[in-house]
């Protein structure tokens, strides 16, 4: 029945059409079963998308919470293509409701495998960015119909990466104090602060560690992991520039065309 769901999930990205008429007897009933569908799916579109270049990890904040309706973290993957340039264009058509997300993002220069406290896991990261990760609402909007097992087999909302420059001695800055802002055309949408994200970042790649422990898995070295969106996700509108700005990180900008 998994890859029966992989396939059909595949099918629809390939095809870049939304799932909210995803068959129930297609749905997986767990969130264990939901990671291993996407694991399924990245093979079977390896060969467009490459290599898994990481995780995201969404529904961080009790705010993002509240307006999903979903009590806890979930986890994406991020394959290699969808990783965009600082200041790309991105194509409003090419997705069914576009979202920016204001996150901070990691890159890690030792496997991370948990169970790890925050401190630990932070002792992992070799880089650390300011980021937007690109979201899309392939589920309607009904996120609730959909499920929690479904939007995780589908990537967790995951659209798109973007890592703003490294941040020089981000060790010495109190993340979870960080005001994050998302700006459309000059104005002030939304706002959040490092400490929205789990009480802090490194909460957050704490977090994604240890569930991938419970599947066996680990991060490795090298891949990317987007901690969570500081402010609530802004719907984005064509002719938008994008401006994600968190405090003492650094800027990253986008246009969506």
């Amino acid at each position: 029945m998994e890859e029966r769901i992989a396939e059909w999930l595949a099918a629809r990205r390939r095809a870049g059409k939304p799932v909210g008429d995803w068959p129930k007897e297609l749905k997986p009933s767990t969130e264990e079963a939901a990671y291993r569908v996407q694991a399924q799916v990245m093979d079977l579109l390896q060969p467009v998308w490459g290599a898994h270049a990481g995780w995201k990890v969404g529904v961080t904040t009790k705010q993002m919470q509240e307006y999903l309706g979903i009590a806890a973290p979930i986890a994406g993957r991020m394959p290699a293509l969808y990783r965009r340039a600082p200041g790309a264009q991105i194509r409003h058509g090419a997705f069914c409701r576009v979202g920016i997300e204001t996150e901070i993002a990691v890159m890690l220069k030792t496997p991370l495998e948990g169970p790890v406290t925050a401190d630990e896991a932070a002792r992992a990261v070799g880089s650390l960015h300011p980021a937007i990760e690109l979201v899309d609402d392939r589920y309607d909007g009904d996120y609730a119909g959909m499920g929690v097992p479904a939007i995780t087999a589908d990537f967790a909302f995951h659209a798109g990466f973007v890592l703003g420059e490294a941040v020089a001695g981000w060790e010495r800055i109190d993340l979870g104090a960080v005001r994050g802002t998302t700006r459309a055309n000059g104005v002030l949408k939304l706002e959040g602060f490092g400490r929205d994200v789990m009480g802090h970042p490194m909460a957050s790649l704490a977090w994604l560690a240890n569930r991938l422990a419970e599947m066996g898995r680990r991060i490795e070295a090298g891949e990317v992991v987007s901690t969570g969106s500081l402010p609530i996700t802004y719907w984005a509108e064509k002719g938008d520039r994008i401006e994600s700005d968190i405090e003492k990180l650094g800027k990253v900008t986008l246009e969506i065309v």
